[in-house]
């Protein structure tokens, strides 16, 4: 299911890392978890084909857009709320 306008959150070096959801997906025990894109110049010059992966294994949270804070909202919008790539 898409997650527009959600993200993940989880805190970084000195500032929050924000990763946009691009997707919602079930686990097999039934959890819902947040998806991310996966892909990079350097994984698509050694052939890897781009693809969705669960949210990086960190303590964090899950915020809809409306939820951030300044600095939060601030990361978020460095790179664009449809951008699925940390920041």
């Amino acid at each position: 299911m898409p997650a527009t306008d959600w993200v993940f959150v989880h805190e970084g070096h000195k500032k929050p890392v924000v990763w946009h959801l691009a997707a919602w997906a079930l686990t097999e025990n039934g959890q819902t978890i947040g998806l991310i894109a996966a892909g990079s110049d350097e994984q698509v010059n050694r052939g890897e084909v781009p693809h969705l992966e669960p949210v990086p294994k960190v303590k964090g949270r899950y915020m809809h857009r409306e939820q951030l804070t300044k600095d939060e909202r601030y990361q978020a919008e460095k790179r664009g709320m449809d951008a699925s790539a940390p920041l």
